[in-house]
């Protein structure tokens, strides 16, 4: 693997120095045209420097490949000031109006530009600590710590009914793990140990919402919905129940954040009809089959374990060619 690497970085060097070798050629031959001999015994003589012109991630391909693959620092997504505001931020109120800011030049605003990477839209459900008291201040709470500590933008909607709470978020793929695990350590309105993930989607182009909305919202049901919750149809129960809530949030989405709120506060006739009731979150909560979140989290920690044992697969062949 070290020879191969070795023979990568030198014929990266010899590329370089053909274009540069090409290049002086190319200025060679302008000097000759104008029947200048000296001209031409100067560029002859002069052996010009190999350099690599600064790759700048912004031009072409975006984000860099290697902090979009390691995450170490992911891109976080533009705020689309002119479509909507930043809504209800979990920390509080903000102002994230863009300014222009004097003596910044447009490659610099460029090079501050934010990207969208793939994003993980995902539904948690868990049930409250004592439904007895207000929880909608201190799951607020629970998650503006929680933002602060990660530094990551989470947006969707925390939504909390008389004993249970739903949680939809848009993240990357790292950071809703990170959420999940602060999640599953905190000691606040959510029992830790009846949390549970419904659906999680990922590779989703584009952020829905600009902001994270709390709201505790109550759903009138009839009785005879409970009818169709059996365990043969559970899977699909869960799948519809994702997949409503998606496109409850995609009708909001459009809209400015006091009117998000509005809607929130008074929910109409079809939005309840898209929205899991508190009773029907409690069935899947008692459901064996709907994944804990401590489950959910263990297959991402627990190591890949991988055998080679053939010459279709040893050795493992290189990704490009060259």
């Amino acid at each position: 693997m070290e020879r191969q690497a070795s023979s990568l970085r030198q014929g990266s060097k010899r590329v370089v120095a053909g274009n540069a070798s090409f290049g002086a050629s190319r200025r060679g031959e302008g000097a000759f045209a104008t029947g200048s001999d000296e001209s031409k015994r100067g560029y002859e003589d002069e052996k010009p420097p190999v350099s690599v012109s600064r790759f700048d991630p912004l031009e072409t391909l975006g984000p860099s490949l290697l902090e979009t693959l390691t995450l170490v620092h992911p891109p976080q997504p533009k705020s689309l000031q002119s479509q909507q505001d930043p809504g209800e931020d979990a920390a509080g109120d903000n102002n994230d109006s863009v300014q222009d800011e004097p003596g910044v030049s447009t490659e610099e605003e460029a090079s501050r530009a934010k990207f969208d990477v793939y994003l993980s839209r995902s539904a948690v459900l868990g049930r409250l600590t004592d439904p007895s008291i207000d929880n909608a201040r201190r799951v607020q709470e629970t998650f503006a710590k929680m933002l602060e500590k990660f530094k990551c933008e989470a947006t969707g909607v925390v939504l909390l009914q008389e004993s249970t709470v739903l949680i939809f978020l848009e993240t990357t793929a790292d950071q809703f793990l990170e959420i999940g695990r602060y999640l599953q350590r905190q000691q606040s309105a959510i029992e830790p140990t009846t949390m549970k993930v419904l659906a999680s989607c990922d590779d989703n182009p584009v952020r829905l919402l600009q902001g994270l909305y709390f709201r505790k919202i109550s759903i009138n049901r009839p009785a005879s919905d409970a009818a169709d919750w059996n365990e043969d149809a559970l899977r699909q129960l869960a799948v519809d129940s994702f997949l409503n809530l998606v496109k409850f949030v995609k009708r909001i989405a459009p809209m400015p954040p006091a009117e998000i709120r509005k809607v929130l506060t008074n929910l109409s006739n079809t939005d309840q009809m898209n929205l899991p009731s508190n009773d029907f979150v409690l069935w899947l909560l008692a459901r064996e089959d709907v994944m804990p979140l401590d489950e959910f989290l263990e297959i991402f920690d627990t190591p890949v374990m991988i055998e080679l044992e053939s010459e279709r697969v040893w050795p493992v062949h290189p990704l490009l060619h060259y």
